[in-house]
């Protein structure tokens, strides 16, 4: 017992530094997406937080095909397009749906760490106490064993002394030391999963969704138009903005609800999308 206390203590002790927790698998719940593109209309958008104006008339279909008619000039590709952004709109939306989940499982783990440090030093001072150790091992052998008739035979005292002696053999599996050093391992992950939820910048997971969607949109209009696609915003000598970023501004304005808005219509992330892009269709650019 005291081996198995040793080393479950040099796990919780555990030095979790930057480096290692960001190698580690981030908790990012994913809902499943609407199962059908073609049921896509207005109350589903609803259902996936997505809000389309005049009413909640217009289909997300009308607002991004009356985009993107002057870019595609093979029509064919238009339909795969849609799917393919409203692929991508879906899985945003419901991303950031669940992404304050992280924040509950941040408290959850935080109470049930503490809530496993109480049970276990409970079970490791009954453990130590002998006597009342002992005394719980007796109590579940009686217990079970006057449940059952009094032997009346060689053969039934013989069998009798067999099950007392499989009776305490199988109480050892939930003896109290050893229900409290498997908690000691449950303890090291969930301390350590208490950590790596909460580890980062606030808006990490937030900018991995955001990337994630320009990622798909850029793929999107690549294949739709033929064309590479290029990202500037309007300035004082640049009046209007490339046809790329003028789609993630429609997208955003117009498809997306206020709370799931960009403050700058996904400028960062287009940007680094087309970068990516690029690097992965002309990588010897």
């Amino acid at each position: 017992m005291a081996k198995k206390d040793a080393a479950s203590k040099r796990l919780i002790r555990l030095k979790t530094t930057a480096d290692y927790l960001a190698r580690l698998p981030q908790f990012e719940p994913r809902p499943i997406p609407f199962a059908g593109l073609q049921e896509y209309d207005v109350e589903v958008q609803r259902e996936q937080g997505i809000d389309v104006q005049e009413q909640g008339k217009r289909r997300i279909d009308d607002v991004l095909s009356k985009f993107m008619a002057p870019y595609i000039r093979d029509a064919t590709k238009l339909k795969p397009f849609l799917n393919d952004a409203k692929r991508a709109i879906a899985a945003y939306v419901g991303a950031r749906e669940t992404e304050y989940d992280r924040r509950k499982a941040k408290e959850l783990l935080s109470a049930t760490s503490i809530a496993l440090e109480t049970t276990k030093r409970k079970l490791q001072e009954i453990a130590r106490w002998s006597e009342l150790s002992n005394y719980l091992m007796r109590l579940h052998r009686d217990a079970t064993l006057a449940e059952q008739p009094q032997p009346s035979s060689p053969e039934q005292v013989e069998q009798e002394l067999r099950r007392r002696a499989d009776l305490g053999r199988s109480y050892s599996d939930f003896a109290p030391d050893q229900i409290a050093w498997r908690i000691s391992q449950l303890e090291t992950v969930v301390s350590l999963a208490d950590e790596r939820v909460s580890f980062g910048p606030g808006d990490a997971q937030r900018d991995q969704i955001a990337q994630d969607f320009t990622d798909q949109l850029a793929s999107a209009w690549h294949s739709a138009t033929e064309r590479m696609p290029t990202y500037s915003r309007p300035t004082l000598r640049l009046k209007n903005a490339s046809p790329f970023a003028r789609l993630l501004e429609t997208i955003n304005q117009r498809l997306l609800k206020e709370r799931y808005r960009s403050p700058n219509n996904f400028f960062e992330y287009g940007a680094k999308a087309i970068k990516r892009l690029r690097q992965l269709i002309e990588p010897d650019c």
